[in-house]
């Protein structure tokens, strides 16, 4: 029996190979699915009449330059005359032995032309796509695209609010928001910016105030809805057997409760003859229900006495009370016992306490409203702001491409071409797709028809969608999955085997997530089931997870035993890697000490900031000191970095006694030097020489230039501990002529904010195979003999509030409701809607 028949997802692996259909192939983690696109791609060579015709799409630049190195190392060893031992191996061997043979016969000269592959990430086929046509993607000049589009969120936030003051139509709904928020200026500012840099998910939903479902009354219909979807689901949980017993017991209770002056929600309950139906009307009887049989937190009512409506017998006026009240509560206990069967009932019952109100209350419809008119607004502003940068960001490239496809009732020239050039499309990481990045792909391939020829292939994991890459949606991989894309149909394939992991893992993973995640799928919410992986390697002697527990939040404690199960594992094994991954890099605050002390050697990938790093540092206060000449502390610190190095008591000399000069003043002044150590004139002699240069070349000179050249002037090369910290120096010039305009910074602040954002280049270990120390979202896709998982007590950190919250629900007949819910009210309570 070969490997590729003991294989047992082999069938759909064979199946992806078929040229002639599409497919959207659920690929989870250590499944191999980057071989079989490699795979895919060979086939779809071996038949096209050009390499052109196939476009292979990633999402980012290493994916990209991976896949094409898989490729061309696939055509390479594949003029090998002897076949690989390993079936797939083999596979692949034959593929590209067939692409050679179609390479040779057409003159496609791969091997000298490896750009005619046409591997690329979407970004860049965008970027290309709106410089084949940029007027009608409305750019014109090609711009230039920034990773992090913060600043210029900001300035888009800030002359947005700067409206208010316009006396136009909108300057009332800033108010509003304002007014909303309780005038705080800097939290509209940072709410609008955050949106702005989600515009790509709301910009659809509110662009366009003559859209009829941003009308009131479809938008409280739809929460109508919500409620009433729920009830039929609540409705339809209610086991059979108890609904007369509990119709009674809350008519009883609520009748007990409104004598006694209480106003509990049980009290809506008096009178009730028969279960509640599923109206919104109903609402309110069925939270009286549920106060009835759950506690505040859902679980089933233990306590039952008269705050609940069940008066104690021994408060009885006469024997008859206490007869009642004594059957009452028993027959409540019997209830809740027989109750505690039907956990689905419970849920839902208390899931009701989370559903919204049918209706918005008037404050909160009024800024729901101004937020329809501001948000396109901001989206304008942005526009704007762009144009005058001569920068954009990913969205904007995006958007720029659909503008010069056209639609597919209109298609431009570009599109038409583009329709006859490409054939077949590969996808990888599906789940990182976007509304906009979905929508291309819609237009990219709309004049295709069934068996045309052409084909799409789609690659994703949907478990994996937490990483929320650049906004992607998970819920477009089930649309696909479920719909297709445009016009096209895909079929869906599963890989299950796990190439990774040994079976210990593969099966502790099976066992947990599957409790973990939801049962089923929600396209609206972004619910995924889990999938449970089949091991190809044997299940390995010992336990494959170790859960070590703590019971106390000590940090010190916690970074002591991981020192141990890193020594441990070192012990065991001196070659075997060892992984450290946290969810957050301040979990590491106590551990990288406790390595340090115990003479660990580690590799710490993106985990110290770049600003703490002092040769950053040090260039940073040369910024700011040439920046501004009265930023004193700045000036300090210039005085005290390694290049210059004056001694405290030549600084107190210098400066101590007058406040109100700035420092460079100071400098200059003959008789103040004098006051200084022999060492210290020395050492600000030479400092005076090389700043007094580059002042008088301000603005006349790029800011990088003058920074850097002051800094090579000074020796501040010389300066560093390690090589590691010239690749730092040169990150952070990077970004400073990235910001900088017309040799200056438009604002100190901003560049401090995008350096909060960078993290310093690892230094080089001391020994080999060091520990790798890294987040949880870096170590993706790769393999640890050992892993170690610190800080799963602590909670998450909340997401960031935003100024508006959407969803869409899908209705019968293909029609869907927009949910929309505004920030609360600064000092109001949580609103349920939101």
């Amino acid at each position: 029996m070969t490997e590729t028949s003991q294989i047992q997802d082999a069938r759909s692996r064979e199946q992806a190979l078929d040229a002639t259909r599409s497919f959207i192939v659920q690929a989870p983690a250590g499944s191999g699915k980057t071989e079989l696109l490699t795979q895919r791609y060979l086939v779809l060579l071996a038949r096209v009449e050009h390499p052109e015709e196939i476009v292979s799409i990633t999402f980012t630049n290493k994916a990209a330059g991976e896949m094409r190195d898989r490729v061309l190392t696939a055509l390479n060893r594949g003029r090998d005359a002897t076949p690989p031992e390993t079936p797939h191996k083999r596979r692949t061997w034959e593929l590209a032995r067939a692409v050679l043979e179609q390479d040779a016969r057409r003159g496609w000269q791969l091997a000298a032309n490896p750009k005619r592959l046409r591997v690329r990430t979407i970004d860049a086929l965008c970027a290309a796509l709106t410089r084949a046509m940029p007027l009608t993607a409305g750019f014109g000049a090609e711009p230039g695209v920034v990773e992090d589009a913060q600043a210029l969120y900001t300035e888009a936030a800030r002359a947005t609010i700067a409206l208010l003051e316009s006396a136009q139509k909108w300057s009332s709904a800033v108010e509003r928001l304002l007014r909303h928020l309780d005038n705080n200026l800097m939290e509209v500012e940072q709410l609008l910016a955050r949106m702005l840099a989600r515009r790509d998910h709301w910009l659809r939903h509110v662009s366009g105030r003559s859209n009829p479902r941003l009308a009131r009354e479809p938008l409280e219909a739809a929460l109508q809805h919500v409620v009433a979807d729920e009830l039929v689901a609540l409705v339809a949980s209610v086991p059979a057997a108890e609904a007369g017993e509990i119709v009674t017991l809350a008519d009883y209770a609520a009748a007990n409760l409104q004598r006694t002056g209480a106003s509990a929600p049980a009290c809506a309950c008096a009178g009730l003859t028969r279960l509640p139906g599923h109206t919104p009307g109903d609402l309110a009887l069925w939270l009286g229900i549920a106060s009835l049989l759950l506690t505040k937190d859902g679980t089933w009512r233990t306590k039952i006495d008269k705050g609940c409506g069940f008066p104690a017998p021994s408060s009885a006026k006469n024997k008859d009370e206490v007869q009642r009240f004594t059957q009452a509560k028993q027959a409540m206990t019997t209830l809740l016992k027989r109750l505690a069967e039907h956990d689905n009932f419970r849920v839902r019952l208390h899931a009701l306490r989370q559903l919204p109100h049918i209706a918005y209350a008037e404050d909160q419809w009024q800024v729901l409203d101004a937020l329809t008119v501001l948000l396109p607004l901001a989206a304008a502003q942005l526009s704007l702001v762009f144009r005058n940068h001569g920068r954009v960001d990913f969205v904007a490239v995006t958007h720029g491409a659909l503008e010069a496809l056209g639609s597919s009732e209109e298609p431009t020239d570009l599109a038409l071409a583009l329709d006859y050039r490409i054939r077949h499309i590969l996808i990888d990481e599906f789940q990182d797709t976007s509304f906009s990045q979905y929508d291309l792909l819609e237009r990219l391939t709309a004049g295709w028809e069934p068996g045309d020829g052409r084909t799409l292939f789609a690659v994703g994991d949907p478990m994996q969608s937490i990483y929320r890459f650049r906004e992607a949606e998970v819920g477009l991989y089930l649309r696909a999955r479920q719909e297709g894309i445009g016009s096209i149909r895909l079929e869906p394939l599963t890989l299950s085997v796990n190439f990774r992991s040994q079976g210990g893992i593969v099966d502790w993973v099976n066992f947990a997530f599957a409790r973990v995640f939801p049962p089923i799928d929600d396209m609206t919410f972004g619910a995924v089931p889990y999938a449970p992986a089949i091991a190809h390697h044997p299940t390995a002697a010992g336990p494959a997870v170790t859960v070590h527990p703590q019971f106390d939040d000590s940090a010190e404690r916690e970074a002591k035993n991981i020192v141990a199960l890193v020594q441990a594992a070192r012990d065991q094994d001196s070659q075997a890697s060892v992984a450290i991954l946290v969810r957050a890099r301040g979990h590491l605050n106590a551990i990288l000490p406790e390595l340090k002390q115990a003479q660990i050697p580690f590799l710490a990938l993106e985990i110290e900031p770049l600003g703490h790093r002092p040769v950053v540092q040090d260039l940073l206060a040369l910024v700011r000191a040439l920046e501004h000449s009265a930023d004193r502390t700045a000036w300090l610190a210039l005085l005290r970095a390694p290049w210059c190095g004056l001694a405290l008591a030549d600084l107190h000399a210098l400066c101590a006694d007058d406040g109100e000069a700035t420092i460079w003043d100071l400098m200059n002044h003959a008789p103040r030097r004098a006051r200084l150590s022999s060492d210290g004139q020395t050492r600000l002699k030479r400092v005076l020489e090389v700043l007094g240069e580059c002042l008088a070349q301000r603005r006349r000179q790029p800011l990088r230039r003058a920074v850097e050249g002051a800094w090579f002037a000074l020796g501040g090369p010389g300066c560093v501990v390690q090589a590691a910290d010239l690749e730092d120096a040169d990150i952070f010039l990077a970004l400073l002529e990235e910001l900088e305009e017309g040799g200056e910074l438009r604002s100190v602040r901003t560049l401090e904010q995008r350096m909060a954002k960078l993290y310093a280049l690892p230094a080089a270990a001391g020994a080999p195979n060091p520990v790798q120390i890294m987040t949880i979202h870096k170590a993706k896709g790769l393999e640890f003999d050992t892993v170690i998982v610190p800080g799963l007590a602590k909670s998450p950190r909340r997401s960031d509030k935003q100024l508006l919250l959407w969803a869409e629900r899908p209705r019968p007949h293909g029609s869907a409701d927009l949910l929309l819910a505004p920030v609360r009210a600064s000092g109001k309570d949580e609103d349920p809607t939101y």
